[in-house]
């Protein structure tokens, strides 16, 4: 009897651990997935300096930039809106192109990553024809 009490505690036991472990591993596999994606996206709109209250309540002069995106699943047009402080040295002109990190189950909270440094051309380049013969 005492045998079979011991041998089923110690059964709860590996149970309840194993259970653990599934969670433990379960929430790092889930926490690796950002399930956030990159897209291009084009400034569409730059407005300022604009006067007005910073995030923590102080005065703030600062430059509002919307930027226009199509996520990687063709779905949009969404905006996205950042703002930048009046003496920021990397202000967006129109029609820049820049990295947008977006939240794949909700597209449209996304935030300006950064500027892309070089635009690859789509389609054929306008260069000289080539004769055929």
């Amino acid at each position: 009897m005492l045998t079979v009490v011991v041998f089923g505690g110690f059964g709860l036991v590996l149970l309840v651990t194993a259970c653990i472990v599934a969670d433990v591993v379960a929430g790092v596999r889930r926490r690796d997935h950002t399930g956030e994606e990159r897209t291009a996206g084009r400034v569409i709109r730059v407005r300022g300096p604009v006067r007005g209250l910073s995030g923590n309540g102080a005065p703030a002069a600062y430059v509002e930039v919307t930027v226009e995106y199509y996520t990687r699943h063709g779905e949009g047009p969404f905006e996205v809106q950042r703002r930048m402080p009046a003496n920021s040295r990397n202000i967006y002109a129109k029609d820049d192109r820049v990295i947008v990190s977006y939240d794949v189950r909700a597209p449209r909270r996304a935030r300006v990553a950064g500027r892309v440094s070089h635009w690859p051309q789509g389609g054929p380049r306008s260069s000289t024809p080539i004769p055929q013969p």
